[in-house]
């Protein structure tokens, strides 16, 4: 069955937001975000995934990426996916480098459709009718983000 997909940012009009951490052992953070996100945003471990984790340590200068999703269904349409995405370098010696947290929150709607009447009645139910109910859940996924946010600085210790 065909549906209308409806994609709007969180942050919007921004498209991300980035924390930055210079100092001690940044690669911690690898073992931070997951649990993180699980916990604030509620989500299960079927709806989480780990998209990539890689680590070069060739040089004395340590690389290290990581990429992590999770999906808060809201209902049967619409679900909003927390995208977390870690880029940092670590000296081997010292433990000393940086980090930079990007965080990417999204909400995807489905609204299927059989008929032509359906998708064109689809558009302006999206917009006066459920649109209401889509704003309020932004609104709420705005507080669980503040709280997100706010848990990694506490374990960085920026303030």
């Amino acid at each position: 069955m065909p549906t209308l997909r409806l994609v709007a940012d969180v942050y919007s009009p921004h498209f991300e937001k980035i924390i930055k951490y210079n100092g001690d052992h940044p690669s911690k953070v690898l073992k931070i975000i997951p649990p993180l996100i699980k916990i604030v945003f509620r989500i299960t471990s079927t709806k989480f995934y780990e998209d990539e984790i890689k680590w070069d340590s060739s040089t004395d200068l340590i690389d290290f990426y990581g990429q992590w999703r999770g999906k808060d269904e809201k209902d049967a349409r619409t679900a909003i996916w927390i995208k977390v995405k870690i880029l940092g370098k670590q000296n081997k010696n010292d433990k000393k480098g940086w980090v930079e947290i990007h965080i990417h929150p999204y909400m995807i709607t489905k609204i299927p459709y059989t008929s032509i009447l359906e998708k064109i009645l689809a558009k302006p139910y999206s917009h006066f009718f459920y649109g209401v109910q889509r704003k309020k859940y932004i609104s709420r996924e705005l507080i669980h983000l503040q709280r997100f946010e706010n848990e990694i600085k506490d374990q960085l210790g920026l303030k």
